[in-house]
C-alpha cells in the first residue's frame, strides 16, 4: 500500500510539475528563448517519465473492450504524442541557443506555436479523459470541474493567445510625437548617427493591406505605416540628438509578412547582399552609430549587413538595437563583430516587439549608462 502511495504521489507530482511547466512554455513571450529552451527539453523529458510510470496502460491497449469513452481516450492520447513529437522537432529545427541546426524554414516558429496551442487543447482533453471520471465518482463535482478547465481555457487564451495575435496580425496605433519625445541625453560632443532598417520604406504595401501585413507594423495618428525600428530610432535621435539615415533597399520586400519571411530566408540561404539606395556617401564625422535593426531569423538582415559591409567603421562605436518577439539578439551581435572586425560594438539594447511604442523612458535610461 505504501508503495502504490508513493507510486501515485510521484504521478501527481509529475502531472503537477508538466501542467506548470506547459503554462509557462505557453509563455514564450514573457519568458524569453532562453528559458522557453531548456523549459521545453524539461518538458519532454519529464513527459518521458509520465509515460514510463504510465507503461501499464500501454500494455493493457489490446485487452478489454473498446466503448465509446475508451476509444476517445486512446485517440486523444495517440495524438497528443503526435504533437508533442512534432513540438519536439519543430522546437529543434526553430532552436537558438541549445542546439544549432543551420537549417532555416519559413514559418516554422509560427508552426511550433500552433502545435503548442493544439497540445493545449488535447491536455486539456487528456486529463478530463482520465481523472475527472474519477473525480466524479468520488466527489461527485465534475460540473464545477468542467467549468474551472474552460474558464482556465479562457484565462490562458486572454493571457497568451490574444497578446500573440495582436503582435503578429494587427496594427498597434499610437501618437508618433507622444512616443518618441522625451527627456535629452547629452552625449559630450561626440557626433551621433542612428540607423535603423524596418519593412516601411522597403515594402511596396498593397491597398487596404491585410492583418498579416501589419505584422510588427505601427500606425500612427495619419494612419501611416511607422517600423518598429524607425519609432527606436527616432526615439534615440530626439533623446540623443546627430543625424537619423534609414537603410534603403533596391529592391523591396513583399507586402505580405509571411512573404518577407520566405523572403528573408531565402536572402539567408544564398548569402547574397541586396543593394541598397539612397545612402550617405560616406559617415566620417561620425564617432558613434547606433545601429537598429529587427531580428531576423535570429541574426542581422540582410540589408543591415550590407550597409555594414559599405562603409569604414574605424575608430567608431557601433552600439546595436536590436527589436524582437523573444529572441533576444539571437547570434545577431556576434555577426556584427565577425563583419566589422576591429570595430567597437558595445553591448546591445534589445527591445520586445509589443512594448516598443512605450518603451521611450526604458531608452532614456539607456542612454544615460553608455
Amino acid at each position: 500500500m505504501d508503495k502504490y502511495n508513493a507510486t501515485g504521489r510521484v504521478k501527481k507530482a509529475i502531472d503537477i510539475i508538466l501542467g506548470l511547466l506547459f503554462i509557462a512554455l505557453l509563455g514564450y513571450s514573457f519568458t524569453g528563448a532562453p528559458f522557453h529552451e531548456v523549459a521545453g527539453i524539461v518538458f519532454i523529458a519529464m513527459t518521458i517519465i509520465h509515460n514510463i510510470i504510465n507503461i501499464k496502460w500501454y500494455k493493457a491497449i489490446k485487452k478489454g473492450i473498446y466503448n465509446r469513452k475508451r476509444k476517445i481516450a486512446v485517440a486523444v492520447n495517440f495524438a497528443l504524442a503526435a504533437d508533442m513529437a512534432s513540438i519536439l522537432l519543430t522546437g529543434i529545427i526553430n532552436s537558438r541557443y541549445l542546439f544549432h541546426t543551420g537549417i532555416h524554414m519559413a514559418g516554422i516558429g509560427r508552426i511550433h506555436a500552433v502545435l503548442a496551442l493544439a497540445g493545449f487543447v488535447l491536455i486539456a482533453f487528456h486529463v478530463l479523459v482520465h481523472t475527472f471520471g474519477r473525480v466524479q465518482k468520488k466527489y461527485k463535482v465534475l460540473p464545477a470541474a468542467l467549468v474551472i478547465l474552460i474558464s482556465l481555457l479562457a484565462v490562458l487564451m486572454d493571457v497568451w493567445l490574444l497578446p500573440y495575435v495582436k503582435r503578429h496580425f494587427l496594427t498597434v496605433e499610437v501618437d508618433q510625437e507622444t512616443a518618441i519625445s522625451g527627456e535629452s541625453v547629452d552625449f559630450n560632443g561626440r557626433k551621433i548617427l542612428t540607423v535603423y532598417f524596418t519593412r516601411v520604406g522597403n515594402t511596396d504595401f498593397a491597398d487596404g493591406v491585410d492583418a498579416v501585413s501589419g505584422a510588427s507594423l505601427l500606425l500612427n495618428e495619419k494612419k501611416e505605416f511607422l517600423g518598429n525600428s524607425q519609432v527606436i530610432g527616432q526615439m534615440i535621435q530626439d533623446a540623443a540628438g546627430g543625424d537619423i539615415v534609414s537603410i534603403n533597399t533596391k529592391e523591396h520586400y513583399p507586402s505580405s509578412y509571411s512573404d518577407t519571411v520566405s523572403a528573408a530566408s531565402e536572402e539567408m540561404g544564398r548569402q547574397e547582399l541586396p543593394e541598397l539606395v539612397d545612402m550617405p556617401e560616406n559617415i566620417d564625422g561620425y564617432d558613434l552609430v547606433f545601429l537598429v535593426f529587427p531580428l531576423w531569423w535570429d541574426t542581422i538582415p540582410k540589408p543591415v549587413e550590407a550597409f555594414l559591409n559599405r562603409y569604414d567603421f574605424s575608430g567608431k562605436s557601433v552600439i546595436p538595437v536590436v527589436t524582437h518577439g523573444g529572441g533576444g539578439a539571437g547570434r545577431s551581435i556576434e555577426d556584427i563583430k565577425a563583419v566589422c572586425s576591429g570595430t567597437v560594438v558595445e553591448e546591445p539594447l534589445e527591445i520586445y516587439c509589443g512594448d516598443i511604442p512605450y518603451c521611450r523612458e526604458q531608452v532614456t535610461e539607456w542612454l544615460k549608462g553608455l
